[in-house]
């Protein structure tokens, strides 16, 4: 098994240059007796779907919507957070010929499907490159042992050069700071998962059932909130900044997927939370919203950061929430810091980070390794698995700085190591110990 505290903090300050010249095994790992998984592969192939039915409408100041549903022959199905909109059903399958008549409507704003996105934590296996089972095809790409296989226990995280070198010599970077929330938007989190902290994670709403609760049944927010803050697999806790970072949890995925609906009120639930500073959304489709547009933007205008995944389609053609001008759009990287078959890329692209290659198809190595559900551990791939590092990052980088808003996401894009082709990786790779430090690791280390 692979072990992960020296993993998850290769990815905190990946790239990062050091000395040594043999490959230095991670010292820590979670309880033997923690079941082990590698998710199965998920795509959403064809036209973005819809919830049947549904219409996501902004009304104009002073109209009812149950008056403006009946005039259309539709039913109030339910309000957004704090009236920001409201859902009005009608026959599946008339989804968009319901919002252009709504549209058209003078006492409304926008009238639009409700979208159905999709966790961005599997990869089409279409797309996959790599068929060598049981093989190594991991190479070093520097130093003595160049040319030559790195070991099934490195990871994907970890750039392919062996002078990279033991990346706990950076000690507890993050500790010291200032309490901050970020938030995880997700399917909800796994909270008796020994990841988190005692009171690290807070309960938020379920926009997806409607209720209280946002206990994953899924196991992708577990891994992206471990991602994000884990006390062993986590960017907030390898650093050391993982009890001053908390995170409000909300669900708005499902087994149909994540409708843009719970999506926009848990944007703006976030954005009003107080200590917030930034939210992850591993999630996407192709087409944005005007209720997302405008969330994002209500976010952005309280100085909160929408980081969201690029997609996995393979495409030059970044994923919405994340094709939002003010999101933070993040693309997945290989272990050797080239993108990722699966991962989207293009115009507006902001940020690249690991994301995880599977270099097999038989074994896990090179995926992303986090917390699952039931107490267990996963890998998985995907730019579901690239945001929440840089989520986790501006995490840390609030707790340590008053930046925040626009001044936080220029220190993040800033200090990140140039890859070139914005088109392709953004500003660069994400590095945690320079956002956080603004400087470079110390000579010799």
């Amino acid at each position: 098994m692979l072990q992960l505290r020296s993993l998850l903090l290769a990815t905190a300050v990946v790239g990062l240059a050091a000395c040594s010249d043999d490959v230095v095994q991670p010292d820590q790992s979670p309880s033997p007796d923690a079941p082990l998984t590698l998710r199965a592969v998920r795509s959403n192939p064809g036209p973005e779907q819809v919830v049947p039915g549904e219409v996501v409408v902004k009304l104009r100041a002073g109209a009812e919507a149950q008056v403006v549903g009946k005039a259309h022959g539709l039913a109030l199905g339910s309000r957004g957070y704090r009236d920001a909109f409201v859902v009005l059903r009608g026959a599946a399958g008339s989804e968009r010929a319901l919002a252009a008549a709504l549209q058209r409507d003078s006492r409304v704003v926008y009238a639009e499907p409700n979208y159905l996105r999709q966790p961005t934590g599997a990869v089409d296996p279409k797309l996959w490159a790599f068929y060598n089972p049981g093989g190594l095809n991991m190479l070093f790409t520097t130093g003595k042992s160049k040319g030559k296989a790195l070991p099934s226990s490195y990871a994907s995280t970890l750039d392919a050069d062996e002078d990279a070198g033991p990346a706990g010599q950076t000690g507890a970077y993050g500790a010291g700071g200032s309490s901050v929330v970020i938030g995880s938007i997700d399917t909800g989190v796994d909270s008796d998962h020994p990841e988190f902290l005692s009171g690290q994670l807070i309960k938020g709403q379920d926009w997806y059932n409607n209720d209280a609760d946002p206990e994953d049944d899924d196991g992708h927010g577990t891994h992206t909130t471990g991602t994000m803050v884990g006390r062993t697999v986590g960017i907030a806790g390898v650093s050391g900044a993982g009890s001053n970072i908390r995170v409000l949890v909300q669900k708005v995925c499902g087994r149909r997927g994540c409708p843009t609906a719970a999506i926009v009120s848990a944007i703006r639930a976030a954005a009003d939370y107080p200590g917030m500073v930034a939210m992850n959304l591993s999630l996407g489709g192709s087409s944005e919203s005007q209720a997302e547009k405008d969330a994002i933007s209500y976010a952005t205008g309280k100085n909160v950061l929408v980081i969201a995944s690029a997609g996995n389609d393979g495409t030059t053609t970044v994923s919405c929430p994340a094709c939002d001008p003010n999101a933070i759009s993040v693309a997945a990287l290989t272990w050797s810091s080239a993108l990722a078959p699966y991962s989207n890329s293009g115009s507006g692209l902001d940020i690249s980070a690991p994301g995880g290659s599977c270099y097999s198809n038989t074994t896990p190595e090179g995926c992303i390794y986090s917390a699952f559900l039931g107490g267990g551990y996963a890998w998985e791939q995907g730019t579901s698995m690239a945001a929440p590092q840089v989520t986790g990052t501006a995490g840390v980088v609030a707790s340590k700085t008053t930046l925040r808003g626009g001044s936080l996401r220029s220190r993040i894009l800033g200090t990140a190591d140039g890859l070139g082709a914005p088109n392709t990786f953004g500003a660069g790779r994400l590095n945690t110990y320079r956002a956080v430090t603004n400087s470079a690791l110390p000579a010799g280390q």
